[in-house]
């Protein structure tokens, strides 16, 4: 049962930390898609909500609109630490509201979502001069899905999605992240989605300490016979040559066929290909 709350705030709108962007949009607090590896479960300790990571959402109020002058040809991006197009924004109409002042805004949209939702709003995006959602992929498989993000859409709903939106104009992105050692076949995602996708980034599975014990339990869980590897990987004391020999496969494989790809891989050189 998640705990639905109203959070009062100044503005909907944060100056972006991350590069390429100008500003970032988080419309709620919290997300319920559950996924064992978010990197946002950090926001619970600023939030005063004893419950679980992804087990309450608090929906922003702001009565004072976007200001079409600060955010003109401005960079947005929706969202961070947060999905804004989680089930509960059907209800809540949040998001919508805000990309409609983005339109008259005329800035420049980046939408990061795991939902299908996302479909909802092609009538806006096709109004905003430069539009871009990107659909995360940890697996395509979906029975990994199922146990990994489980309020997220499934593998299928998103690349109908992401063909929808490809065909009706809008720019897409892949992001294969996190991956997850022998678990994630990214290959398999391009596979699966490079007919309607415009670029990819792929990202390694960072865990954090705060939330490494629930990722190793759940490994343990259903995969125990990847145990060893994982502590390999992610908990000795000296650095492992894993995510740079994945690095170094993808960045290959992507230039040899063509595909514009981005690889975010810790301390491994990012690769951009056209």
């Amino acid at each position: 049962m998640i705990t639905i709350a109203t959070a009062p705030v100044k503005t909907y709108l944060s100056k972006s930390k991350i590069p390429g962007f100008d500003y970032v949009i988080n419309p709620y607090i919290g997300c319920p898609h559950k996924c064992v590896y978010c990197y946002a479960e950090y926001m619970r300790k600023f939030t005063g909500h004893s419950e679980e990571w992804g087990e309450f959402l608090d929906v922003k109020v702001c009565e004072v609109p976007l200001r079409p002058a600060k955010l003109f040809r401005t960079r947005v991006m929706l969202s961070s630490v947060t999905d804004p197009y989680n089930p509960y924004e059907k209800q809540y109409e949040l998001t919508r509201r805000l990309i409609k002042q983005l339109v008259v805004c005329q800035a420049q949209v980046y939408v990061l979502t795991k939902s299908a939702l996302v479909l909802r709003d092609l009538d806006l995006f096709k109004q905003i001069p430069y539009c871009e959602v990107a659909f995360s992929f940890s697996s395509a498989d979906d029975a990994f899905r199922q146990l990994a993000e489980p309020g997220a859409s499934s593998v299928s709903e998103k690349t109908e999605a992401l063909k929808i939106l490809h065909e009706a104009g809008i720019h897409t992105a892949v992001m294969g992240a996190p991956l997850f050692p022998e678990l994630s076949d990214w290959k398999q995602i391009i596979a699966l989605t490079r007919p309607y996708t415009d670029r990819y980034g792929f990202d390694s599975l960072n865990m954090r300490p705060a939330y490494q014990r629930k990722v190793m339990s759940f490994i343990a869980a259903h995969y125990p016979h990847l145990l060893a590897l994982y502590g390999d990987i992610f908990l000795q004391e000296e650095p492992t040559d894993y995510w740079s020999k994945l690095g170094e496969e993808i960045r290959d494989y992507c230039r040899a066929e063509g595909i514009p790809a981005d690889i975010y891989f810790g301390s491994f050189r990012s690769y951009s290909g056209n």
